[in-house]
């Protein structure tokens, strides 16, 4: 089966000349961890999630300084101000409104002051969105339930985001269309909005 995070998200470079040296880092869907360990390999102190049990099992084997733990984001202990950054990484569109907000609200909790939240999801003009109307049953606005995924996908708007942050300071907001390869699908695109935001 394939596993995502194996390539550094490039806007990591630039992130980090806005954090704290040994500052301490929560990636959120971690995946194969290639976030986190270039971040550790920066002198950041790094915490990652993922409810894949065999990639944070590989994490932990190869990397014991990254604190790499196995959960749900929903039944994670978010510590209060925590974290100089949070990353959430094409993962917050996995789950229903409700609970982004209460994800979203947890992860600005644990943020310190002037703490950073860098999220990307998936956009209501990415072309899986128009497949989930056909093909999956569309439990409110913009979010669907695919009983194959045995998931929520939810395909976020800009002016939703910006809603979502409006007491915290936007550094940096936009929509793109970004390419992609993986199995089952090959070579794809998907669109995506990116958000940085500061506490």
């Amino acid at each position: 089966m394939f596993k995502f995070g194996k390539k550094v998200n490039n806007k990591l470079l630039s992130l980090i000349t806005l954090l704290p040296k040994n500052g301490e880092v929560l990636d959120l869907g971690s995946g194969l961890g290639a976030n986190n360990i270039f971040l550790a390999k920066q002198g950041f102190k790094i915490a990652c999630l993922d409810k894949d049990k065999e990639v944070i099992k590989r994490l932990k084997k190869a990397y014991p300084n990254i604190n790499a733990v196995e959960k749900d984001i929903l039944k994670f202990n978010f510590q209060e101000k925590k974290y100089n950054l949070v990353l959430a990484l094409n993962v917050l569109h996995f789950f229903n409104s409700k609970d982004i907000k209460l994800i979203i609200n947890n992860i600005l909790r644990s943020l310190k002051k002037d703490g950073l939240f860098y999220l990307q999801v998936f956009s209501t003009k990415d072309s899986g969105y128009n497949k989930f109307l056909k093909s999956a049953k569309e439990t409110e606005k913009n979010t669907f339930y695919s009983e194959k995924m045995r998931s929520f996908m939810h395909f976020f708007r800009k002016e939703e985001l910006i809603k979502f942050f409006s007491k915290n300071r936007i550094l940096e907001i936009e929509e793109k269309i970004l390419k992609d390869s993986h199995p089952p699908r090959g070579k794809h695109k998907h669109a995506i909005i990116r958000i940085l935001v500061r506490k």
